[in-house]
């Protein structure tokens, strides 16, 4: 099965510590690549294709996309990617909403699972720096802006990774 998912956690990785943190997941033997922002697409993309790329929010600094995922992480490779990083490295980590796992509109760009200081929340990140810029009218016609809200954990959930 191929699957692409993407997280955002609370600190800066880099490409040793998020290789590690797979290594961990991913059955023995399997080839996985790690690269850096910007980095072409791989020759040979291996069992798991990941990305770091960074974001404008200082708060999560750090998007890891994962390309390509041809290994068994279970019905939620990103959500259970998360737990073992926020287990592991003590962070946070907001992950996409699966409409299965919380009542939202899973097209809605601003909701988000948050799994902060080890709960599970659906949040908000509407007019945050991570989901900015945004395009404001003033008097002088339209200009670009960060957003400046944190995020917002508007409740808890439960999730089942397994």
């Amino acid at each position: 099965m191929t699957i692409m998912f993407s997280i955002t956690v609370s600190r800066a990785l880099t490409i040793a510590e998020v290789t590690a943190i797979f290594v961990e997941l991913i059955p023995p033997g399997l080839q996985l690549v790690v690269q850096p922002p910007g980095a072409d697409v791989p020759d040979n993309t291996g069992s798991l294709w990941a990305s770091l790329e960074p974001t404008d929010d200082p708060a999560w600094p750090l998007g890891l996309v994962v390309h390509l995922c041809e290994c068994d992480l279970g019905p939620y490779p990103d959500l259970r990617l998360a737990e073992h990083i926020g287990d592991r490295l003590g962070m946070d980590v907001l992950c996409g909403v699966d409409p299965s796992l919380v009542d939202v509109d899973p097209q809605d760009p601003y909701y988000r699972l948050a799994l902060v200081g080890g709960r599970w929340y659906l949040a908000s990140t509407a007019y945050t720096r991570l989901m900015g810029p945004y395009l404001t009218r003033d008097a002088d016609g339209f200009r670009e802006e960060l957003g400046n809200e944190p995020v917002k954990l508007i409740r808890p959930v439960v999730v089942d990774t397994r």
